[in-house]
């Protein structure tokens, strides 16, 4: 078996992370022989925002706080180093304990599960999601990241008719974008569905030509060009984010300190800003001045391990994850992969994923 062990830099871009090849005795598999299975694993895919912090050295390390609340295996782990990681694998079963009852129906099946890079994992049966009929293992991978968009968009809470600004056009960015995007009120600025089959809204726009309209901004040109595909009304640098607006919603999800405080500045007041990016052990520095303070803004952070308590009467986890499936079969999340590559590559795939080379990356096994 091939995993993955991250282990702390010694300087914030040294080279950490080390692919070791582990010799597993035989009788660790037959571990599964009761309530476990054992999965062959596909692909899996690197997680642009949480793993790249741990990657560069800038998460909360020694921290006593769980690497996730809600994820088994890593809700007794803590975020220090050294550590497995990564959270979106998909395999097949190749073997199935024998005291599980539907272990007949599940052996050769496609499944999911939160799992840290490795070329074979052992988990029981509450830890593995059946991928749906009609979803390949390379858009399966994407379900904690669609599911992460789908949180934001629902933190968001946006508005029929309302203009939405999108900061950061990463992976998740790009992602929420197109949920946005299924929704969108036609425009006379050229607003789509996001090539889906369904249908914008009727709704003439205002005398600014800008009723409803996703906007998009990040520094990166392959990004904003991504983004004009996955439904962007207009995508643009973030120098232009002052002409732009004002905005009803704003969402941040780049990383980047300015680009929050570009958010929160080109935000109508009583507007809203949510906030998607774990700025980990960085110090983020804001003016919130005179404007601010009168300008009833409301800042939310969003996070996907938990439902919004202003949700949990009306929407669980499980509801949550049957809306992502379906929303991948709508988005095909896979066309978004720039670069597949093997876990002895695994050093050059953080590096290009650090500069900003490559929107997403996916190790196959």
């Amino acid at each position: 078996m091939i995993c993955i062990i991250l282990r702390k830099p010694f300087s914030l871009f040294s080279s950490f992370l080390s692919v070791l090849l582990i010799l597993l005795s035989p009788y660790l598999f037959l571990s599964c022989e009761w309530y476990f299975f054992t999965v062959q694993s596909i692909c899996s895919l690197i997680s642009s925002g949480t793993e790249l912090k741990i990657f560069r050295g800038t998460f909360d390390n020694d921290s006593d706080a769980a690497l996730d609340i809600n994820i088994k295996g890593m809700d007794d782990s803590t975020m220090s180093y050294p550590l497995t990681y990564g959270y979106s694998l998909v395999g097949r079963v190749v073997k199935c304990g024998s005291a599980v009852p539907d272990a007949d129906s599940l052996h050769g099946r496609l499944v999911f599960t939160f799992s840290p890079h490795s070329s074979r994992i052992i988990a029981d049966r509450e830890s593995l999601h059946v991928v749906p009929e009609g979803i390949s293992a390379e858009d399966a991978i994407f379900f904690p990241s669609v599911e992460t968009a789908l949180s934001l968009v629902h933190d968001a809470h946006v508005r029929i008719g309302e203009r939405v600004a999108i900061f950061g056009q990463g992976l998740i960015g790009l992602l929420v974008t197109s949920i946005l995007s299924l929704q969108e009120i036609a425009s006379s600025r050229g607003g789509r569905a996001g090539g889906s089959s369904i249908s914008s809204v009727g709704i003439a726009p205002t005398t600014d030509g800008r009723f409803g309209a996703i906007s998009v901004f990040d520094t990166i040109g392959d990004r904003l060009a991504a983004a004009s595909e996955m439904g962007a009304s207009e995508a643009l640098l973030p120098s232009e984010s002052h002409t732009a607006g004002p905005f009803d919603v704003a969402i941040e999800v780049s990383g980047n300190a300015r680009a929050l405080q570009s958010a929160i500045d080109s935000t109508s007041p009583g507007g809203r800003i949510i906030v998607g990016s774990w700025y980990g052990n960085d110090d983020v520095r804001l003016k919130l001045g005179i404007d601010f303070h009168r300008s009833r803004k409301t800042i939310k952070a969003s996070q996907v391990s938990e439902i919004p308590p202003e949700l949990r009467g009306l929407w669980t986890k499980e509801r949550r994850f049957a809306l992502t499936w379906e929303l991948m079969k709508l988005i095909r999340p896979s066309r978004l992969i720039t670069k597949t590559v093997t876990l002895d590559q695994a050093q050059e795939a953080y590096e290009l994923l650090d500069r900003g080379d490559e929107i997403s990356v996916s190790f196959r096994y």
